[in-house]
C-alpha cells in the first residue's frame, strides 16, 4: 500500500491555456448539473453543443502546444537580488500608500464598500505587482531554495487578507500552483490526495471569507440566493453553497440570457459588443460619456449574482455570432502572448502561469479586456525583462539558452 502512494505521476500537461479552457468550463458544467440551486435554468442543448466545439478547437490547439512549443524552459532567477528586493518594498510602499490615501483598512471599517477601495492608478499598480511578483518570487524560491522569497511572497499574500481581496489571492495561489506543477513534474501520489482531500476545507474558507467580506448571514444565503432542497438536505454548511454559486451562477446567467434571446445575433448591438467584450474595460469607461454609451443590462437569475463568465455579454449584444467571436478572441489572445514570452524570455514561466490563470478565471468574468491583466500578460514581461537585463547581472548563458 506504500509503494503505492509513493507512485510518481506527472500533471505538468494541466498547465495549458488551451486546455485549462476545457477543464475550467467542464468543471463548471459539472457542478451546475448538481442541482443545489433552485435558481438555475436547465442548460440548452445549443450550449453544450458550443461547449463542445470549441472544447475540440482547444484541445487540437493544446496538443500542438505540448508537442511543438517548447515553453517549460526554466530560467535561473537568482541574478537580481538586488532589483528583487527593491521590487518587493515597492509592493509595499504602494499598499500602504492606498491604506493611508483612502484613510480606511477594509477589514476594520465595513461601513464603507469593499469593491471601491484603492486609489486610481497606484492600486492598479499595487495589485498587479503584487499578483505577477508573487509568482516570480515563488519561482525563484522553486530554482535556487533562497527562503526570503518564500516570506517575500507569503507577506504579500497575506497583505490581500485585511484589503478584502479575495479574487488577487485567487490569482496568487492558482498561478503558483501552475507554477509549482511546472517545476514538479513529477508528484507523488500521496500529495495528490491529499490535495484533494483539502478541496472541501478550502471551499468553507472561500465561502466564509466572502460571506464575512460582504456581511452575507445563513438565512440569506440559503433561501433568498435559492438554494435547493438537495442541498439542504445534505446538512453542509451554507458556505460551501457560496462557493458553488461563485462557479456555477455564471454559467446561470450565461443560460438566462440565451433562454432570453432572439435570433442568431440577438439584440445586434455590435457597438456595444465591441467596447464592452473587446476594448479594455478602462478604456471604455472614459469613452463612454463623449460617446454615450451605457453598458449592456445583461438578464440576471438574481441581482445579487451578477457574474456571467466571459460570454454573456457577447451573446447578450450579437448572440451566438458573439460568443463564437469571443471564442476566436481567446484564441489569438493567448497566440499572441504565447508569442511576446518566447520572445521576452525572462518572465516566460511565470507570465505562462499567469495566462493560465487568466483563461481557468474566465468561467467568472471577462478577463481579456481588464487593463490590469493586459499589464501582467503584455507589459509587465517586457518591461521587466528590460529592467533586469539591464542590470547586467543575467549570465551569458543563460541568455544563450533563451535565444535558442
Amino acid at each position: 500500500m506504500l509503494k503505492l502512494f509513493k507512485n510518481k505521476f506527472n500533471l505538468a500537461f494541466i498547465v495549458n491555456p488551451f486546455f485549462l479552457y476545457c477543464f475550467a468550463f467542464s468543471f463548471a458544467v459539472f457542478l451546475y448539473l448538481w442541482g443545489w440551486s433552485d435558481l438555475f435554468p436547465a442548460l440548452s442543448a445549443e450550449l453544450i453543443i458550443y461547449f463542445v466545439s470549441s472544447f475540440l478547437l482547444f484541445i487540437l490547439a493544446g496538443y500542438f502546444l505540448q508537442k511543438k512549443v517548447n515553453i517549460f524552459l526554466r530560467y535561473n532567477s537568482s541574478y537580481s537580488f538586488f532589483i528583487n528586493d527593491i521590487i518587493f518594498w515597492l509592493i509595499i510602499i504602494l499598499g500602504f500608500l492606498d491604506v493611508i490615501l483612502m484613510g480606511y483598512l477594509p477589514i476594520l471599517d465595513r461601513s464603507n464598500d469593499y469593491r471601491q477601495f484603492g486609489i486610481p492608478v497606484i492600486d492598479v499598480l499595487f495589485n498587479t505587482l503584487s499578483i505577477f511578483f508573487s509568482v516570480w518570487f515563488f519561482q525563484s524560491f522553486l530554482e535556487n531554495r533562497k527562503r526570503r522569497y518564500l516570506i517575500y511572497f507569503l507577506i504579500i499574500l497575506v497583505i490581500q487578507i485585511p484589503l478584502f481581496r479575495r479574487s488577487t489571492i485567487v490569482w496568487i495561489l492558482v498561478s503558483s500552483s501552475f507554477l509549482f506543477l511546472i517545476y514538479n513534474r513529477k508528484i507523488i501520489l500521496l500529495i495528490i490526495l491529499a490535495g484533494i482531500i483539502c478541496i472541501p476545507l478550502l471551499s468553507y474558507c472561500f465561502g466564509l471569507y466572502g460571506n464575512t467580506r460582504s456581511n452575507l448571514i445563513k438565512s440569506f444565503v440559503l433561501n433568498d440566493l435559492g438554494a435547493s432542497e438537495t442541498f439542504k438536505n445534505l446538512g453542509i454548511s451554507h458556505n460551501h453553497y457560496m462557493t458553488y454559486l461563485y462557479i456555477a451562477s455564471p454559467l446561470a446567467n450565461l443560460q438566462k440570457n440565451i433562454d432570453n434571446g432572439d435570433g442568431f445575433f440577438n439584440k445586434r448591438e455590435y457597438e456595444n459588443f465591441f467596447f464592452y467584450s473587446l476594448l479594455p474595460e478602462s478604456f471604455t469607461m472614459r469613452l463612454e460619456k463623449p460617446l454615450h454609451l451605457s453598458p449592456p443590462v445583461c438578464s440576471l437569475i438574481t441581482p445579487e449574482l451578477i457574474a456571467g463568465s466571459f460570454l454573456m455579454v457577447s451573446f447578450h449584444t450579437i448572440g451566438w455570432g458573439g460568443m463564437i467571436s469571443m471564442v476566436v478572441f481567446l484564441f489569438a489572445f493567448i497566440l499572441l502572448c504565447l508569442a511576446i514570452i518566447r520572445r521576452w524570455t525572462i518572465f516566460s514561466v511565470t507570465t505562462f502561469c499567469i495566462l493560465s490563470t487568466a483563461v481557468s478565471l474566465l468561467i467568472f468574468a471577462n478577463f481579456l479586456n481588464r487593463l490590469d491583466v493586459i499589464l501582467m500578460l503584455f507589459i509587465y514581461p517586457v518591461l521587466f525583462h528590460l529592467i533586469y537585463t539591464g542590470s547586467n547581472r543575467v549570465p551569458s548563458s543563460v541568455l544563450k539558452k533563451s535565444e535558442d
